[in-house]
């Protein structure tokens, strides 16, 4: 029940954005009473640091299946590009709410935390590249804007220009990536 609520805030954060959202709108949304709501959260804030969690779990959860510490370097790069792509691209809610995310309670946190936990897959590509020299030495969160960041920026014009960008397009922008982030 409380994913279901979970999914309800987040259509409607995308829908009518992050200062519109009340407890009723997103009982409405999941169609359910808002009674309901608080047996799952403690209250509106709870609800959004959970929808953060939420967030961050699915993003994860998908991360991991990309994931592929065997293979060269760059073919493990290309594997987590291509699945963050094929990631936003099945979830353009999450495009279109990416500025309203940043403006929840927890999100930073969640953030600072990612960019430094051992156990991301992203951070592990990251030391194994540096230790063997292939990846540019700065912070995680550097190579993630020279890199991954550029993920979302596409994704988030191909929404808003109603543009699709081709096969060889997407390929090439894995390639110029991933050579702003060697060594």
């Amino acid at each position: 029940m409380a994913q279901r609520i979970l999914m309800a805030a987040e259509v409607l954060m995308a829908r009518e954005g992050v200062q519109n959202l009340s407890t009723h709108k997103i009982a409405k949304e999941a169609k359910l009473s808002v009674g309901t709501i608080y047996v799952h959260f403690k209250d509106k804030d709870d609800l959004l640091t959970q929808l953060v969690l939420f967030l961050f779990q699915r993003f994860y959860q998908d991360s991991m299946r990309h994931a592929a510490p065997g293979l060269p370097l760059f073919e493990q790069y290309r594997k987590m590009w291509l699945g963050k792509w094929h990631y936003l691209q099945n979830n353009p809610t999450i495009v279109m709410n990416m500025h309203q995310y940043e403006a929840l309670p927890k999100f930073h946190d969640v953030v600072k935390f990612c960019t430094s936990a051992e156990d991301m897959p992203w951070n592990q590509f990251l030391d194994r590249g540096r230790q063997t020299g292939e990846i540019a030495n700065l912070p995680n969160n550097m190579i993630y804007a020279l890199s991954f960041g550029v993920i979302r920026d596409l994704a988030y014009i191909q929404i808003i220009e109603g543009i699709r960008y081709s096969e060889a397009m997407i390929e090439e922008m894995v390639e110029r990536t991933w050579l702003a982030i060697r060594r």
